[in-house]
């Protein structure tokens, strides 16, 4: 929370290039104190066992900044500059038909939910219940997407969905900061992800896709890659997907809260 009151600081108050400077200096700076830098270390140790140990801490300084970098985009982009951080035609697949998109939680989805549902998207998001300040600090520079809370609000979910003829609910599944969870072995770790959500696609008969949302190698644009799913054995395809995403692209910021040793806020 400390990291995403600075960043708004600095959005509001000074120019996106130098509030962009300055959000590479803190990230440097915090990544020392921050409890994530061990995780994602852990992490990149078990995904690239052979990368050295320089070429891993440089992997995890570059998660840190995008980090960083993000926070202060979603704050500061108005709706032209949007535009130019994103190509929607990634998304048309959504358009027309009843979506459950599975995604890891990462700084470029946050872009994306800003203003997407401006240009003739219906996307929705289960959420995990945060605490109300950090949920109206999250809802405000994130208005793009309408959002059902964990809880009650799944309810409310089944219930809304059933009734549209198109939308696109994503989940993220390494968010896990409230309500029941389930753990599981994964890369040998135990990890963890909410429980019933795998179940969604069958109780609301629709398309299921796993999706990545991450920068292009120049930080300019943000792009997604979409693999539709079998309904059968989704956890499975879900996990060995998140696996093959964080190989292929090691220093996005997938935010690595899928472990138990941590349910952060």
């Amino acid at each position: 929370m400390l990291v995403t009151l600075i960043a708004q600081f600095v959005a509001f108050f000074v120019p996106q290039k130098v509030a962009e400077f300055i959000a590479i200096v803190l990230a440097d700076a915090f990544r020392i104190f921050d409890w994530r830098t061990k995780a994602v270390m852990r992490n990149l140790e078990i995904f690239f066992p052979d990368k050295p140990l320089r070429e891993r801490k440089l992997i995890m300084r570059d998660t840190f900044r995008k980090m960083f970098l993000s926070y202060v985009r979603v704050m500061k982009i108005n709706r032209k500059k949007w535009e130019n951080y994103m190509d929607l035609k990634d998304l048309e697949v959504f358009k027309g038909k009843k979506s459950i998109v599975f995604s890891i939680h990462m700084g470029p989805w946050d872009i994306a939910s800003k203003y997407i549902n401006l240009y003739g998207f219906e996307f929705y998001a289960l959420m995990e219940n945060l605490p109300k300040f950090y949920l109206w600090m999250w809802l405000r520079f994130r208005k793009g997407i309408k959002v059902f809370l964990v809880g009650t609000g799944t309810i409310k979910a089944l219930q809304r969905l059933k009734r549209e003829k198109e939308y696109a609910l994503v989940v993220l599944v390494d968010r896990v900061t409230s309500g029941k969870y389930v753990v599981r072995k994964f890369q040998g770790q135990d990890v963890i992800f909410a429980e019933g959500i795998f179940k969604l696609p069958k109780i609301l008969e629709s398309d299921v896709y796993f999706l990545t949302c991450h920068w292009d190698e120049e930080m300019r644009k943000v792009r997604f890659d979409i693999v539709p799913l079998e309904r059968e054995n989704i956890e499975k395809q879900i996990f060995e997907l998140f696996a093959e995403s964080v190989r292929k692209y090691p220093d996005q910021w997938f935010n690595f809260y899928f472990f138990t040793t941590q349910r952060p806020i």
